[in-house]
């Protein structure tokens, strides 16, 4: 069997493919890579036996723009929330307040490559809370966002 006709349309193949690859250009940052980097967030916390919530919020956001999400916590439930952007050079800020407008965070940690922000609260009472976060590129008008949560 004479291989090398296959092995000329491999190379031609892989040639192809590398010429498309160089003009494709860098890569683009998405909502769904913004939704890996909170999942990573969530990684330790999940190791710690808290519960990741399928349903997350995401978007798309003006940079330093801040977006407010309302949510129900329940008392004697723990919470962990975790704001992940795809951009670069990202400030990320992420506050838990009561219907008081009192800050309730416990924990805060930030990704030293400022990918993912997580705050973990104990809310005193059930009621509905307020999240209110922002992201500030400095270098992007825009940045992609997710924000996910889980209890335990």
């Amino acid at each position: 069997m004479n291989l090398k006709p296959i092995l000329l349309r491999r190379s031609l193949l892989t040639s192809a493919c590398a010429a498309v690859l160089a003009f494709v250009g860098p890569a683009v940052a998405t909502v769904d890579d913004a939704h890996s980097f909170a999942m990573e967030a969530a990684q330790s916390f999940v190791d710690q036996g808290f519960i990741v919530r399928e349903d997350y919020w995401n978007g798309e956001v003006k940079s330093g723009q801040k977006l407010m999400v309302r949510h129900q916590l329940f008392k004697g439930n723990e919470y962990a929330f975790w704001l992940g952007t795809a951009n670069d050079g990202v400030d990320l800020e992420l506050k838990i307040y009561d219907e008081k407008g009192k800050s309730i965070e416990m924990d805060r940690k930030v990704d030293k490559n400022s990918m993912f922000v997580s705050v973990r609260v104990n809310p005193p009472k059930t009621g509905t809370y307020t999240l209110v976060f922002s992201l500030k590129s400095h270098s992007e008008k825009s940045v992609f966002w997710a924000l996910a949560y889980g209890y335990r």
